[in-house]
């Protein structure tokens, strides 16, 4: 039986951009030997316009023959999550739609219409509000993306070198009539204000200030090429996981050039955080002088992650959200934990195994967690927290009092009793969902190796 081929998603708005996109990949699909599937977000945010635009779009599927997916969503009250603003939160809207369409079809990835005069407005914004080298890059071609709901997918921007001015002549050769939004000569967003006020005002000292954008883009991404390969080296030997927290060498970090320590930061950010929309040059900065300050020094940084500085080492942490909104009573005296196999406490299903090797990504979930099965005293346990229980948090040489971390660590007062304290022996090793303890973390030398996992019922 052969195989059905993969289909290209097309995101397709209605305007002059998309619309050119859509029929210039039809007329070369045969060429090229790919299906593609039309792809339409209704934001609501036009009125009836909005829904004539979603009409005209799918009157396009059918005239072309191509498959059409649709959704309509009131952006403005979806909730915010980390977007800023309303143009934000209708980007992340449509990105979350396209990315499930492309999961649902198996698609190749996702196209959609950036032109090049999109490149030169969105480098002006990243300069406006502040901007190091990667920003300078502006829009890239091709790239891994993520939804804001975790979906991962290809993202393709075939019209970078495509000019707006040229798009709109490409649908009248083609005697189409594209779908207008008027609210792009509305100056109420800054993107609009870049492109109606400040383009202009600079054309007037370079009528070609778009070709110099675009070429400083294109020069900025290869200087960017030739430095991310020399960072992800670094950051391989430099970024250790352990569980949900990233250590970094001190000592390392100190040794590298400005510019590779401060890509490798932010990198480690990144990894963290799982996306670099919250991250911005200021933050990467702070955390650098962080490194280069005193010893138990901390800061607090978007997406929930907290660094602190200890003797040797930089540790970036995310406290993740609590499975439980309530609080649910654990057991005062240590339970046993049944290893291995499997053991039930109030709200808690817990799993254990024992591993003969040493897994080669330690990045895991926040409540799963390894240890040097050779190094742990036994039994282990679980309970509740007790006044006066101290542990030394991972990346630290000193031990350090578990009221005090809960509260540097943001959990909420009333749930601060319901975070499983696992023990083995009458040492604390780890605060699940939190951080596991220096003393017992898996190291080059760990032979087997106890994983354990917390499942909320």
């Amino acid at each position: 039986m052969a195989r059905v081929p993969r289909p290209l998603i097309v995101g397709v708005s209605g305007g002059p951009d998309s619309l050119s996109l859509l029929y210039a990949l039809y007329r070369l699909s045969a060429k090229l030997a790919i299906d593609l599937h039309i792809a339409h977000f209704n934001h609501g945010l036009r009125g009836p316009d909005s829904n004539s635009d979603a009409d005209f779009v799918k009157a396009q599927a059918e005239s072309l023959g191509l498959s059409f997916s649709t959704t309509k969503e009131y952006v403005k009250s979806r909730p915010r999550g980390h977007s800023h603003s309303l143009e934000e939160q209708a980007r992340e809207a449509r990105y979350d739609f396209l990315a499930r369409v492309a999961h649902e079809q198996d698609a190749l990835g996702v196209t959609v219409a950036h032109t090049a005069d999109d490149q030169a407005e969105t480098i002006l914004l990243h300069l406006i509000r502040g901007t190091g080298l990667r920003g300078l890059g502006g829009i890239r071609p091709v790239s891994d993306s993520a939804s804001a709901s975790g979906l991962k997918f290809t993202l393709f921007r075939p019209l970078l070198d495509v000019t707006r001015a040229q798009t709109e002549a490409y649908c009248q050769v083609l005697g189409l009539k594209p779908r207008l939004d008027h609210t792009n000569l509305l100056p109420e967003t800054l993107r609009n204000r870049v492109r109606l006020e400040l383009l202009p005002q600079l054309r007037q000292y370079n009528p070609r200030i778009s070709d110099s954008l675009l070429r400083l883009a294109e020069s900025a991404s290869l200087d960017i090429s030739f430095i991310q390969s020399q960072v992800d080296e670094i950051a391989t030997n430099l970024i250790d996981h352990f569980d949900s927290d990233l250590s970094l060498s001190r000592q390392k970090l100190s040794d590298i050039h400005p510019a590779l320590r401060r890509r490798v930061l932010s990198q480690a950010l990144e990894l963290l955080s799982g996306s670099p929309t919250d991250i911005e040059g200021a933050h990467v900065i702070s955390l650098e002088s962080l490194v280069t300050g005193e010893t138990g020094g901390e800061l607090d940084l978007p997406s929930g992650i907290h660094a602190t500085l200890a003797y040797d080492n930089l540790v970036l942490t995310r406290t993740p959200t609590p499975p439980q909104q309530q609080p649910i009573p654990l057991p005062d005296e240590p339970q046993p934990i049944t290893i291995p196999g499997e053991t039930s406490i109030p709200g808690w299903t817990i799993t254990s195994t024992i591993e003969e090797t040493v897994p080669a990504n330690l990045g895991l979930s926040p409540y799963t967690a390894l240890f040097d099965m050779d190094r742990l005293p036994c039994p282990i346990t679980v309970r509740r927290r007790r006044n006066g229980d101290r542990f030394t948090p991972l990346g630290m040489s000193g031990s350090k009092k578990l009221q005090d971390f809960l509260t540097d660590s943001k959990v909420p007062r009333h749930l601060r009793d319901s975070v499983p304290v696992v023990l083995a022996g009458n040492r604390i090793i780890w605060l699940a969902g939190l951080r596991v303890d220096e003393r017992l973390k898996i190291s080059p030398q760990t032979g087997k190796v106890l994983r354990l996992t917390f499942e909320a019922n």
